[in-house]
């Protein structure tokens, strides 16, 4: 049966030990220096030697001077804002602007440029990017507007409100509101499940481009596509750290009435970013190395020298700007390649959203309804999720059958399998995540959510033909690039019509 899904708003957020906000700081664009923490409240923030070096570099990033204003999303590994001393992920997001220094009514002594630029970050125990980010932007533009950066009342106010203005936000529809399931799906489209194949078989995943925010929201939309991971990140800004593993156990009960109960049940959320992989919206040159020390990772780069380093290829590298995705692999490329069954099942999904696609507001669909909005692809993803696992346990259980008895047959487990991707279960099943989802879960689970793919009749030959070359035709973006042609067509015949007008 579908796992029941109460709307997001009604789940508050897994206990946080200690504040939510952690501080509010400025990092100022020196032009001999380079960036540097100008400001910090608590003023302890400061002295934190390790932060101080690299979260300049994260704060603003490579090529943030080419917009007037833009987000950046980033991880911070630190033991000293931990409750309880031990190594956790901070989440970081910064609102970068720039102003001329002509319009400044005080001007400190080392400005020597045209432009000032600055960013102001708000350091967090979780990822609610999305409340944050409009209040962030708000004061980061009055303290623009003061035109005298030496003040910095508005930030002490914020920080001091910030805390109780968000008490009451806490819930996972909070997490969501950094993410566009409709964008995330509008841009990538079938590819939408070729990138979450990727997450689960935990690849080295890497995307590239610009402007910063859309590269940082596009992969916190794709991490939110796993049922309840954005809640579950402690681990994710390093590859050394292990502790949600560790604290894994097989759930002791079960309240089919409690959909968090239910997740966890399935095994969820599953721990992509264990020991060995991190998640890095926004990876600086300056961290390149954490490419090289782990085995799996999702990031993001806005330098293209990242994304050449030799020893640390990433598997799948994606350039938001052309759309493209090179893998480094052919075997992986067919690993996660669509079966005829996924095929279908994602022409319904970006159907949903194209049919319902407002280009004023891509957020929502028309007419608000649920159809193609982001609950209703996020619920569609947790199904295939939950069905993929329950099929796992399912062939288990028929193979283990088979070899005691005899009497129970593995031909439809074999055929759910195979609507999955044969590859890509066993692949799954090879992994660190895939490993410790197995021994944590019940082997019997697909008595709770039906071993089936959600694609209940697959496509027949000729209409999965049909898919692929539609699917090939867009990826040609042959209207984009028809679109000059036709255009000069139109001036040209527009002319010619002048022509023989003044020939009359």
């Amino acid at each position: 049966m579908p796992v029941p899904r109460p709307r997001p708003a009604s789940l508050p957020l897994t206990y946080t030990r200690g504040a939510l906000i952690l501080g509010v700081l400025v990092i100022d664009f020196n032009h001999l220096v380079g960036p540097k923490v100008e400001f910090a409240v608590p003023p302890a923030l400061a002295a934190d030697e390790h932060m101080c070096n690299i979260l300049p570099f994260l704060a603003l990033p490579d090529g943030a001077h080419l917009s007037s204003e833009d987000y950046c999303y980033f991880h911070l590994s630190s033991s000293d804002l931990s409750p309880d001393g031990t190594p956790q992920t901070i989440f970081g997001i910064s609102c970068n602007r720039q102003i001329q220094t002509s319009q400044l009514t005080r001007k400190a002594a080392d400005v020597t440029r045209s432009t000032v630029q600055k960013a102001v970050v708000v350091l967090a125990s979780k990822p609610i990017f999305g409340p944050i980010r409009d209040k962030l932007g708000v004061v980061t533009r009055a303290y623009f507007n003061q035109l005298d950066f030496a003040e910095t009342d508005i930030l002490v106010d914020f920080y001091a409100s910030l805390e109780g203005s968000l008490s009451g936000q806490l819930t996972e529809s909070a997490l969501y509101m950094g993410t566009s399931l409709r964008e995330f799906v509008h841009k990538f489209r079938h590819k939408t499940l070729v990138l979450l194949k990727m997450l689960m078989l935990q690849k080295k995943i890497m995307f590239f481009g610009q402007p910063v925010e859309t590269l940082c929201t596009y992969q916190y939309s794709l991490v939110s596509l796993i049922p309840g991971l954005l809640d579950h990140l402690s681990d994710c800004a390093s590859p050394a750290h292990d502790r949600r593993e560790n604290d894994h156990e097989r759930p002791s009960e079960l309240r089919t009435s409690d959909r968090l109960s239910l997740l966890r049940y399935l095994g969820l959320p599953l721990n992509v970013f264990g020991k060995g992989a991190f998640f890095q919206p926004y990876l600086p040159l300056q961290e390149v190395d954490m490419l090289r020390e782990a085995d799996a990772y999702l990031c993001g780069t806005t330098n293209n020298i990242v994304t050449q380093q030799r020893d640390s290829r990433p598997d799948l590298l994606i350039n938001i700007e052309s759309m493209t995705f090179e893998f480094a692999d052919p075997k992986v490329e067919r690993v996660v390649a669509l079966t005829s069954a996924d095929r279908k099942w994602m022409d319904e999904i970006v159907r949903s959203v194209q049919e319902t696609w407002v280009e004023d507001d891509p957020s929502r669909p028309v007419g608000m309804q649920f159809l193609g909005s982001d609950d209703f692809l996020r619920a569609k993803f947790e199904d295939y999720i939950c069905s993929a696992l329950s099929g796992i346990k399912y062939a288990d259980f028929l193979a283990k059958g088979a070899k005691t008895d005899g009497l129970i047959s593995g031909a439809r487990a074999t055929e759910v399998i195979a609507r999955f991707g044969e590859a890509f279960i066993y692949n799954f099943r090879q992994t660190r995540c895939g490993r410790l989802w197995d021994r944590t879960t019940d082997p019997v689970l697909f008595d709770i959510c039906e071993p089936r793919h959600p694609c209940d009749n697959p496509p027949s030959l000729a209409s999965d033909i049909g898919l692929r070359l539609t699917e090939g035709l867009h990826e040609l973006n042959l209207e984009e690039r028809m679109a000059p042609a036709r255009e000069a067509l139109n001036t040209a015949w527009t002319s010619g019509l002048k022509a023989a007008e003044g020939l009359q």
